[in-house]
């Protein structure tokens, strides 16, 4: 009874607000249980508005999002927020602080193992192209050091050698890749690039990445097709303090011929450590 409670519940709020498209109440989420209020990894956007019409706004966004196959509903105090979940794994990078959120499964998603194809309009197996560094061999990471850099990129657990900057530990897991300044000149770089074959059209990219050190360089993600000149997608430049932070969603064309390029520039001095974690590439355009 719970089950159709909940979805009763969910619907009736669709309803109620007329800014909310009207179908997405006929593509409803059902209640699937509760999960640990702590962060999920499997978490991709957390949205915080007033009570009420954020159930509504999380659900139109999730229902609407190939990416989304459930949302949770968290109490902060006294205010409600809400997260679109990527997995519904009920995996955890973080302890359980012994508080729980409502989960609410989308019933029209595909598989774990399948994408939503917009231009089909239907379900699509899919090849994970995930790198979480957690193995120095992985079968799903679709990068691998460049040879036209100046040094490497290094995988490291815990917290980098110098002072003043680096994480103190890897974004998922145990493990991440970061590039060491103590020991190189201003400007020098390192590069990871694909060594996958793409499909001929839009991909989209997601990663965490830690910027902290009060001389920080520059970090780039660029795409190279043959021997046309790189272009750079997205760049960040100088410190961004101590945390992980996101890309969630960049578009970036591809085809068989084209190289996906994460390079890392060292800054004016050795407090430019540079990490990326949880690299993900998805095989559609982002929303």
């Amino acid at each position: 009874m719970a089950f159709r409670v909940e979805t009763v519940i969910l619907c009736f709020l669709c309803a109620l607000f007329s800014f909310v498209k009207a179908n997405n109440c006929h593509h409803s989420l059902s209640f699937y249980g509760y999960v640990p209020k702590a962060f999920d990894m499997h978490v991709f956007k957390t949205i915080t508005t007033f009570p009420y019409s954020m159930m509504v706004t999380c659900s139109n966004k999730c229902v609407d999002n190939p990416e989304c196959r459930a949302m949770d509903v968290c109490d902060s105090d006294d205010d409600k927020y809400c997260r679109l979940v990527r997995s519904l794994n009920l995996t955890f990078t973080s302890p359980d602080d012994g508080q729980t959120c409502k989960r609410y499964k989308v019933d029209r998603r595909c598989a774990d193992d399948e994408y939503f194809d917009r231009i089909r309009g239907h379900c699509q197996m899919k090849s994970t192209d995930l790198c979480d560094f957690e193995t120095s061999l992985e079968s799903s990471c679709f990068l691998t050091e460049a040879t036209d850099d100046i040094f490497n990129w290094t995988r490291h657990s815990g917290n980098t050698p110098s002072s003043l900057t680096g994480p103190e530990g890897a974004k998922a897991g145990t493990y991440y890749m970061y590039i060491e300044a103590t020991y190189q000149n201003t400007g020098e770089n390192a590069k990871m690039v694909s060594n996958r074959v793409f499909e001929d059209k839009t991909h989209c990219l997601s990663m965490y990445y830690h910027m902290y050190g009060s001389r920080t360089g520059t970090l780039k993600i660029q795409t190279k097709t043959g021997n046309d000149t790189a272009v750079t997608h997205w760049e960040m430049l100088g410190n961004q303090g101590n945390q992980w932070n996101s890309i969630d969603k960049l578009n970036l064309p591809l085809n068989n011929n084209t190289k996906i390029i994460i390079e890392g520039v060292r800054g004016h001095g050795y407090e430019s450590d540079i990490s990326v974690d949880y690299i993900m590439l998805r095989p559609f355009s982002c929303v």
